[in-house]
């Protein structure tokens, strides 16, 4: 079998396990794919690795459901891993930019030519989340290995889908390569967004929506890539009280986009029933007072009780706690060879 023949027999094995939702069998067949093209040509591929961090970002998700660690059941875009939720899944996981067949490898020729230097980049090892370590954690129970084993995969996905951005940043602008950046910074701020590392999301976020809007406004301003990138930001924006008012304007953004596109009888099955809930979750971030005006008005009355004595001045009923999430810090992975890291 030629070369060729295995790259493309790999590609659709593994194209196949992913459609049926075998992210354990798909992943397994897209790193081997990325080892042969790394013995043959020596070189990183940024289209396998796209694929292969993408199929362990879902990996990820399914031993993340499995350990109750899930997206959030309020999230009406991210349930798309619930069978319950297929419908919604197709709604906005609806574009499959790479071809995961023959198109690709003939891609790859190409895509070789004008990749400098990229033949030994390697990633190095950072953290998504405070707490991770590298080592064996002899001693610890199965459910904190198995909660590591999910770390690990987001980790692992996010180093690999970052070294396929590095490379794509250095093949130009042009709309097919553009296209195949603005997913992968999609899928970025996704896993940031599991790891709660809200800062990475929302830098990823805003680079997928500057992308998308280069990419499809002129000709669909409504275009629904670029709505999910509005609601995306405005998650990664919710849990940080100073980005109280960004957050809605951005959900504000993607629900006026998607109203216009049903107006305008562009919508697809599903998007009124979307539409009914992001105008939901835009009422219900509205209606609760600015969390940063709320730290305050809490500071000032714990400071007016402690200096009168006062036990009569109530205490705040709003325990602000329950809506803002842990901030975790993480450090992006370096590679080799790159001229112009990501910024901090």
């Amino acid at each position: 079998m030629s070369t060729d023949e295995n790259i493309k027999s790999l590609l659709s094995e593994a194209a196949k396990y992913y459609a049926v939702k075998d992210f354990e069998k798909s992943t397994n067949l897209y790193s081997e794919l990325n080892e042969l093209n790394d013995a043959l040509t020596g070189q990183n591929n940024a289209d396998y690795l796209y694929l292969y961090g993408k199929s362990l970002f879902q990996l990820a998700l399914s031993h993340s459901e499995v350990l109750g660690g899930g997206p959030d059941d309020e999230d009406p875009i991210n349930e798309d891993q619930d069978e319950s939720s297929e419908q919604k899944q197709q709604m906005y996981q609806f574009n499959e930019v790479l071809a995961e067949g023959d198109e690709i490898v003939e891609e790859e020729r190409e895509n070789t030519e004008s990749e400098e230097a990229h033949g030994q980049e390697k990633v190095g090892t950072h953290q998504l989340a405070e707490g991770e370590e590298d080592g064996d954690n002899d001693g610890e129970e199965d459910g904190d290995n198995e909660e590591d084993e999910k770390s690990d995969d987001f980790e692992s996905a996010w180093e690999i889908l970052d070294l396929a951005r590095a490379i794509y940043e250095k093949q130009g602008d042009k709309p097919e390569i553009m296209k195949k950046l603005s997913e992968t910074y999609d899928i970025l701020g996704e896993i940031s967004l599991e790891a709660e590392n809200f800062s990475q999301a929302k830098e990823d976020f805003q680079h997928c929506l500057q992308i998308r809007q280069k990419l499809y406004s002129s000709e669909d301003p409504t275009n629904r890539l670029i709505i999910e990138s509005y609601y995306k930001l405005s998650l990664a924006l919710e849990f940080d009280p100073l980005e109280s008012e960004s957050c809605k304007e951005n959900l504000n953004k993607a629900v006026q986009l998607l109203k216009r596109r049903i107006d305008e009888k562009h919508a697809e099955e599903g998007d009124k029933d979307l539409l009914k809930e992001l105008k939901l979750k835009l009422r219900e971030l509205q209606a609760v007072k600015n969390p940063l005006e709320a730290l305050k008005s809490e500071g000032m009355l714990q400071i007016q009780r402690a200096l009168s004595g006062d036990s009569s001045v109530p205490a705040p009923v709003n325990d602000l706690t329950s809506m803002v999430k842990k901030r975790k810090s993480s450090s992006k992975p370096d590679v080799e060879n790159e001229k112009k890291p990501r910024k901090q």
